[in-house]
C-alpha cells in the first residue's frame, strides 16, 4: 500500500526533474543575451534582466533608479513539449517601441501588451510585453535582437525623440472621404475636412449583447490632406487576431501606441490596439485594409441590391458583385434584399447561379431594413420602389432588368454587365 501511495508522487517528481531547464540551455541563454541569468529551481525559471540606466528617467522631477521598475526582463521555462517558453517585459522609450516591436514580430515573438506604468514621467516610458515558444537559441536570439535594436536607436540619438518620423501634417483638413470608403468598405463620416469610419463587432457581457454603440468596434480617423495625412484609431481584436493585425500594421508603417483590454467578462474576449500613422490617405487606408483582412469578416454591407421579392434579380447582382469585388481586392460587400420578400429563392436563380459556379444559396430571402440603407455606400434597386421611410441619397435604378423567371441567361447577362461597369467605376475612383 505504501508503494502504491508513493507511486503518483514519484511520477510527479520524475516529471519535474525531466522538465527542468538543463544547465546547457541556461548557459546558452546567458551567452546569447549577454546577461548573467538567475535560475529559480522552485518554479524552474531562468530569468535575465537588463536595467535601463542608459537614459535618466524622472517621475514628478525625481530621478528613478532602474530598481524601481525600469528594468527589462525575459524569463524562460520548459514548454508543453520539448521547447521552451519565454515571457518578458521590455522597458522602452516612445521612439523605440515600434522599431523594437517589428524586430520582435520578425523573430517569431508575440507582442501581447503595450502600456505605461507611470504618470508625469520624463521622458515617457512604455512597457511592451512579449512571449514565445521555441528552442533556447531561437528565443534567446530573438530577445537579444530586440535589445540590440534599442542600443542602435540610442546610439543614433542618446535622448529619446519627441515626435514620429516623417514630415509634419498640415493643420488644415481636406480629406476626400469617398476613396477611403471604398478601401475600408464602410460609409464614413466627414466633419470639417476630417474623416472617421467605424466598424462594429459583437460580444456578450453580463448576459447582454453589446456592439458598436457600446464601444465594441474598430475605428479610424483621418486628418490633414489627401497627400499628407495622419490616421489614429483603435482595432478591436479577438485573441487569435492580435499578432496578424500587429504584423500587418507594422508592415504598412503604422505605429502601435497601446495594446490592452477595455472590458472584463465579455465573450468572446477582445483585445484593443491603438495606432497612429502618417502618410498619404491612400497608403494609410490600404494599410488599415491589410490589417482588417487578417480578421474574421465583420463588416456591414457596402452595397445593397433591392428587388421586390429579394429572391432573384438582387440575389444575382449581389453574387456577381461580391465575386468581382473580391477579385479586385476591394473592401466591399453586397447583400440582396426584398421590399416584399418571397418565402424562398427563385428556382431559376438557384439553378442558374449553381451552374455559373456559385455556392448553393442558403437561408431565404430577407426583408430590407432601414439600418442597411443608412449604413450602405450605395443602394441599387432592380425594378423595386424603396419605402418612403428608407430613401437613400446614393441610389441607382436598374429598372430595365429582364425577368429572371422568363429568361435567366438574359437577366444574368444584363445584371452582370451592369455590375461589371459599377465595379470598374469603383476601381478607377478608389484609392490608387
Amino acid at each position: 500500500m505504501l508503494i502504491r501511495s508513493l507511486t503518483p508522487l514519484l511520477l510527479v517528481l520524475a516529471f519535474q526533474v525531466s522538465a527542468a531547464i538543463p544547465e546547457s540551455h541556461r548557459t546558452t541563454i546567458d551567452q546569447i543575451t549577454g546577461a548573467k541569468g538567475t535560475y529559480v529551481a522552485d518554479e524552474d525559471v531562468h530569468r535575465v534582466t537588463f536595467p535601463r540606466n542608459d537614459v535618466e528617467v524622472a517621475v514628478e522631477g525625481r530621478r528613478m533608479h532602474p530598481f524601481l521598475g525600469l528594468t527589462s526582463w525575459a524569463a524562460f521555462t520548459p514548454g508543453a513539449h520539448d521547447d521552451l517558453m519565454v515571457m518578458g517585459d521590455l522597458v522602452l522609450f516612445e521612439d523605440e517601441v515600434n522599431p523594437v516591436m517589428s524586430v520582435a514580430l520578425d523573430n517569431a515573438l508575440e507582442v501581447t501588451a503595450l502600456h505605461n506604468h507611470f504618470f508625469f514621467d520624463s521622458p515617457r516610458v512604455m512597457f511592451m510585453h512579449i512571449g514565445g515558444t521555441g528552442n533556447p537559441d531561437k528565443l534567446a536570439t530573438a530577445v537579444r535582437r530586440t535589445l540590440d535594436k534599442v542600443k542602435e536607436i540610442r546610439s543614433a540619438n542618446p535622448q529619446p525623440t519627441t515626435r514620429f518620423a516623417g514630415p509634419n501634417v498640415s493643420t488644415s483638413n481636406s480629406i476626400t472621404p469617398s476613396p477611403i470608403d471604398v478601401v475600408l468598405g464602410v460609409k464614413g463620416q466627414s466633419n470639417a475636412g476630417m474623416y472617421k469610419a467605424t466598424i462594429g463587432r459583437k460580444a456578450e457581457m453580463h448576459g447582454k449583447s453589446v456592439g458598436n454603440q457600446m464601444g465594441v468596434n474598430t475605428w479610424a480617423a483621418f486628418a490633414g490632406t489627401d497627400d499628407a495625412a495622419f490616421v489614429d484609431g483603435d482595432f478591436a481584436m479577438l485573441e487569435s487576431e492580435v499578432q496578424p493585425v500587429l504584423k500587418a500594421l507594422r508592415k504598412a508603417g503604422i505605429n502601435i501606441v497601446a495594446i490592452h483590454n477595455h472590458m472584463t467578462h465579455e465573450k468572446p474576449q477582445y483585445i484593443f490596439l491603438h495606432y497612429w500613422g502618417k502618410g498619404s490617405a491612400a497608403a494609410l487606408a490600404k494599410g488599415l485594409r491589410s490589417a482588417l483582412d487578417t480578421q474574421q469578416p465583420t463588416q456591414t454591407a457596402s452595397v445593397v441590391f433591392v428587388c421586390e421579392h429579394g429572391a432573384a434579380k438582387s440575389v444575382i447582382a449581389a453574387a456577381y458583385f461580391n465575386k468581382l469585388a473580391s477579385e479586385r481586392g476591394l473592401g466591399l460587400r453586397a447583400i440582396a434584399r426584398g421590399t416584399a420578400p418571397d418565402p424562398q429563392f427563385n428556382s431559376a436563380t438557384t439553378a442558374g447561379l449553381q451552374a455559373d459556379g456559385f455556392a448553393p444559396l442558403a437561408g431565404q430571402p430577407e426583408s430590407l431594413k432601414s439600418s442597411e440603407i443608412t449604413s450602405a455606400l450605395l443602394v441599387v434597386t432592380l425594378g423595386a420602389k424603396l419605402p418612403d421611410n428608407m430613401k437613400s441619397a446614393k441610389q441607382m435604378e436598374w429598372n430595365d432588368t429582364p425577368s429572371v423567371s422568363a429568361d435567366y441567361l438574359a437577366a444574368r447577362d444584363y445584371i452582370r454587365a451592369q455590375v461589371e461597369e459599377m465595379v470598374n467605376t469603383i476601381s478607377i475612383n478608389s484609392v490608387k
